[in-house]
């Protein structure tokens, strides 16, 4: 279980130092603790106002916020700080971070503070999904998402579609996307582009990527997790389905242009439900949400946070987990909800009067809802972290070079297989 931490303590320790205690002892009655946490934009804004809310309502606790970069960048620095033994009290995880963290032996598991089966019993069954390992709940869902299709219904309408009829198969993507690629200024160039998603390993392709592997009928384990199995016909079909957009039917641009979506050079775009709210604001045509296109099977890939508590002292633990209980609490899950576009986590939340008031002033929310009972969550295994990092670049060598597809995935796979043995 802590092969993880052995394997990356040695190459992360020397940044150790560079980080902030988890809390400063307790004075006057006040215990100060650091959290970090990787949120941008918009969402980050609203993140703080949160914890600034809490602050308020809390003076005998003080939550320092902490902004560690991307979710690539802040793991790193989690992990350095583990391996320094001077992590944060609290964290905002990925969805697939956990097994890691869990494998340190640095995380407060759930039941140290509260019964988990009870607790939970609000949640919906894939956030539960997302926060426990090996069986037990190691952290509080916080945020969830998963992915839908953005349309510009008027591209649609100058393309002679229906703009109340977005595409719902893979093939209907490809006859779409071929309708709305154009070469708008007649110089022999596209202008714009059918359809847009995440290619880049470095950027996140792998969210978009595991939703048409799954949609395609492929898995990334075996079924007892052992071995990884991505180099399959289903995922050939997938990784070739990529390709052909990009190749073969020039509807999926290799360097799209920067927000092409929000600037109309881009008609449809793979994105989360969290985008939704920003970029309703950023747009100036009339905005599609559908769900995913389905092929074999009809799934949508989710995405989202939780809240991790790490061992530091018992004093900080507990202000740790009275943050951590309060920003979960059905109050701000509904506001954080409204606000961002995520999916409220509680049941009690989404059969609320106020998100039934919500959704009919946002009927793109509907759509969301709707597709959630296809949502899937990722594996929750140790070794999940590096066979992502591995099939995402060996997906971006098949799409950007000219190698045989089933043999960059054949060695994935065996390069996968090394990681899995050693680390699950």
């Amino acid at each position: 279980m802590y092969k993880k931490f052995t394997l990356i303590a040695a190459l992360l320790m020397v940044l150790a130092g560079t980080f902030f205690p988890a809390a400063a002892a307790a004075a006057d009655g006040v215990t100060k603790i650091t959290y970090w946490h990787y949120l941008s934009g918009d969402n980050a804004e609203i993140h703080q106002k949160m914890v600034e809310e809490f602050n308020a309502a809390h003076p005998h606790i003080q939550v320092e916020m902490l902004y560690t970069g991307n979710q690539f960048v802040a793991r790193d620095k989690l992990l350095a700080a583990v391996a320094g033994d001077a992590p944060p009290a609290v964290a905002l995880v990925d969805q697939f971070w956990p097994p890691l963290m869990v494998s340190t032996g640095a995380l407060v598991p759930l039941r140290n503070f509260v019964d988990p089966d009870e607790y939970l019993q609000d949640y919906s069954q894939v956030s539960k999904d997302t926060v426990t390992v090996f069986g037990e709940a190691w952290t509080v869902p916080f945020s969830l998402s998963n992915q839908i299709l953005l349309y510009n219904k008027d591209k649609f309408r100058e393309a002679g579609l229906d703009p109340e009829r977005p595409p719902a198969t893979w093939d209907e993507l490809v006859e779409y996307a071929k309708a709305l690629t154009r070469d708008v200024d007649g110089d022999g160039r596209i202008d714009e582009w059918g359809v847009n998603f995440t290619t880049r390993a470095n950027l996140g392709s792998m969210y978009n990527f595991v939703t048409f592997l799954w949609q395609a009928g492929g898995e990334l384990y075996t079924e007892d997790y052992s071995e990884a199995s991505f180099n399959d016909e289903a995922a050939l079909e997938a990784v070739q389905f990529w390709i052909d957009l990009a190749h073969e039917h020039q509807v999926l641009s290799l360097s799209p242009p920067p927000e092409g979506f929000e600037t109309g050079r881009i008609a449809m775009q793979y994105s989360s439900t969290s985008s939704i709210a920003a970029t309703k604001n950023k747009v100036d045509f009339e905005l599609g949400v559908a769900p995913l296109p389905k092929h074999k099977q009809q799934v949508t890939g989710v995405g989202g946070s939780s809240l991790a508590i790490f061992k530091t002292t018992p004093e900080q633990e507990a202000a740790a987990w009275e943050f951590v209980n309060w920003m979960a609490s059905s109050e701000n899950n509904l506001k954080w909800s409204m606000k961002t576009g995520y999916i409220p986590l509680r049941n009690s939340v989404r059969e609320s009067e106020a998100y039934q008031q919500y959704l009919a002033d946002e009927p793109h929310m509907q759509v969301v809802l709707e597709q959630f009972d296809y949502a899937r969550a990722r594996p929750n295994t140790v070794s999940y972290a590096d066979l992502s990092r591995i099939l995402g670049v060996a997906v971006e060598e098949a799409l950007y070079g000219s190698g045989n597809p089933q043999k960059i995935l054949n060695n994935a796979v065996q390069e996968a297989n090394v990681y899995i043995q050693t680390l699950d």
